[in-house]
């Protein structure tokens, strides 16, 4: 670990030894996640990668607009601090506006604080007007302490911009079958499916879901992955639901109940959702949400 993440780390548990959690913190934190909605300020999290964000724009397309948030003393021009009152973290915040990126719902993982009072847009002028106390960062060179947590920041942004989960879904499930000589009745027997089902499969019209995946995987010696990389592409609505910060901690349960990562949960999940069609009375019209409700329902250790 660098002197810069040390030090700060150490500044941080001090800090955090020696204060009272505001009631609007714990307000916040303890109640359930919602979608991201510009002025909150969240802990992003992807892999080893953590970092505060304050949400700027929400979009409609599992995406936001967000700018890095720190305790640091650490500035550039593009910095603009705010005092303790804006926030209710009830300290002052720097927001490193040069650094504003579009990041991925899936990396959002819980809502800890958010704006006292916000413009109707948020950008970085609208809050320096309407802010008292708010300042810009200083305009000379950086020490290389700074230079070397921007550096930082400027890393834990790309590792966020850039998470994925969502196979593309090649398809191809079928054509694997039929160049293996794996029948319909095999699948039935082997994954103890009902016919219809099982023919389905075979045709590349309903998914394999993890499990389903690990058995022909342990049957034939090949990878799971060779199976469910071939399935038919994900519905929109199954990616949707699962991107949603609500549907974190339940993807984090489910990770650790199976002892796999999150990523893997969410692959485990999504197929499982997508499987729940072949049951649904109403197929053409399918409410993902409350199928999304029924998969954790029926999975998750109570």
């Amino acid at each position: 670990m660098s002197s810069v993440h040390t030090t700060a780390y150490q500044r941080l548990v001090a800090a955090a030894a020696g204060l009272k959690v505001p009631d609007a913190v714990h307000r916040v934190a303890t109640a359930a996640p919602q979608d991201p909605r510009p002025g909150q300020i969240w802990r992003a999290v992807w892999e080893d990668t953590i970092q505060l964000l304050l949400i700027t724009t929400a979009g409609d397309d599992d995406t936001a607009r967000a700018v890095p948030a720190s305790f640091e003393r650490y500035t550039d021009a593009d910095t603009l601090l705010l005092p303790a009152p804006a926030t209710t973290l009830e300290q002052p915040v720097a927001l490193w506006w040069g650094l504003e990126a579009t990041l991925p719902w899936c990396v959002l993982d819980r809502q800890v604080s958010e704006l006292t009072s916000r413009p109707d847009t948020l950008t970085s002028r609208t809050l320096a007007d309407t802010v008292t106390g708010a300042q810009w960062g200083s305009d000379t060179v950086l020490s290389a302490a700074a230079g070397e947590y921007r550096a930082v920041l400027t890393d834990h942004l790309e590792v966020l911009a850039s998470a994925q989960w969502a196979p593309q879904g090649s398809g191809g499930l079928s054509q694997l079958f039929r160049d293996h000589d794996i029948t319909a009745p095999q699948l039935a027997a082997e994954l103890k499916l009902p016919p219809p089902l099982a023919l389905a499969v075979w045709r590349g019209q309903q998914p394999l879901t993890a499990e389903q995946a690990a058995t022909l995987a342990a049957l034939l010696g090949w990878p799971a992955t060779r199976f469910l990389d071939a399935n038919p592409a994900l519905p929109p609505a199954v990616v949707h639901e699962l991107n949603r910060p609500l549907r974190r901690s339940q993807v984090k349960k489910l990770a650790a109940q199976y002892d796999e990562t999150e990523r893997a949960a969410r692959l485990r999940a999504a197929y499982g959702i997508y499987t729940l069609a072949a049951r649904d009375d109403n197929r053409t019209r399918p409410n993902w949400t409350a199928r999304t409700d029924r998969y954790f329902e029926l999975r998750l250790d109570q």
